[in-house]
């Protein structure tokens, strides 16, 4: 299989050609609409580039492409793969608001397209669906998704500083980080209305444009109440992450490369799982491929997440007015 990375000045560039490399993904070409950023990203990587995508495909013709797009310009930017009907990985957050993602979705619908929602292959993903095929899970009651990553100014020094300008990214450790614990949240939703019931984002400790914290509870009406975090908020580099599911029959907690599972029956399970990170997913996605199986991640999917982080903007922004 080859593959071709589209934005390859996005600063999850090197993440996914070292993922491709580990799969034994032969990683063909790069392009990127800012010449300038993608040609230094693919100097150091030692990978061919081209400014211009669409001559990029046509030229090597990959069977895949995995598609980093700016926030402000991702229809753009993955145009020239739908163009060639050409299945494809994209980035989150497809745009910088709900409406830009479901846009991106509807112009990719019939074909295979997967978005970067890596966090669903955690370990507790599998580990609750045994727990509820098995018929021990219970009844979910509350469920906390929590992403704090290093200080906003990392950006800067990775080349990507239109992180930091919402005009381009859509908003900040939100809209990036918390993607993630939206998505978990509408996972625990199951297709249930979900309400944005409070929300609070800071901006105080670095005075930049985007929020360096975001806090929201969520709830579904007459079921479980959720709890999210993201943050630039950890002092130094790496992060926190946690991601934590009460139930009346389990409780479970995954932390960092180590997966709790308590049981209602007083049986604690604890195990090293992987940590966070990509190379997982992407080979779910590539099998999913393969075998002509939906993607593990939708583009609807993807979209859903932008739309509820935009009610949590939109109440927070209306309580700070008050």
């Amino acid at each position: 299989m080859r593959a071709v990375i589209v934005g390859m000045g996005h600063w999850h560039a090197p993440i996914y050609a070292a993922s491709l490399a580990e799969l034994g993904i032969d990683l063909v070409g790069a392009s990127d609409p800012d010449g300038a950023a993608g040609a230094a990203s693919a100097v150091r990587l030692g990978l061919a580039f081209d400014a211009d995508a669409g001559a990029m495909l046509d030229r090597l013709r990959p069977d895949v492409a995995f598609v980093l797009p700016r926030h402000d310009r991702a229809m753009a930017t993955v145009a020239p793969v739908l163009a060639r009907r050409l299945p494809f990985l994209i980035e989150k957050p497809m745009g910088l608001n709900g409406a830009e993602a479901q846009a991106v979705a509807d112009a990719a619908r019939g074909g295979f397209a997967a978005a970067a929602l890596s966090n669903r292959s955690l370990a507790i993903w599998r580990r609750v669906a045994a727990l509820r095929q098995a018929g021990s899970l219970g009844r979910v009651m509350h469920a906390h998704f929590r992403v704090v990553n290093g200080p906003p100014g990392r950006y800067r020094d990775w080349g990507v500083g239109w992180m930091l300008e919402p005009a381009l990214s859509g908003g900040g450790a939100l809209r990036n980080l918390g993607f993630h614990a939206a998505d978990a949240a509408l996972n625990v939703a199951a297709g249930q209305k979900l309400e944005v019931c409070g929300a609070a984002i800071g901006h105080a400790a670095y005075a930049l444009p985007v929020e360096e914290f975001a806090t929201a509870l969520l709830a579904v009406p007459g079921g479980p109440a959720i709890t999210i975090e993201a943050g630039y908020s950890y002092a130094a580099a790496g992060g926190d992450m946690e991601w934590r599911i009460a139930s009346t029959g389990a409780y479970l907690r995954e932390t960092r490369g180590r997966l709790e599972v308590r049981l209602a029956d007083g049986t604690l399970e604890a195990n090293d799982v992987p940590p966070p990170g990509y190379t997982a997913f992407i080979a779910e996605m590539l099998a999913c491929l393969r075998d002509g199986r939906p993607s593990p991640a939708s583009l609807d999917d993807c979209a859903a997440a932008a739309r509820l982080i935009d009610q949590i903007y939109t109440l927070s922004h209306t309580r700070s007015t008050q």
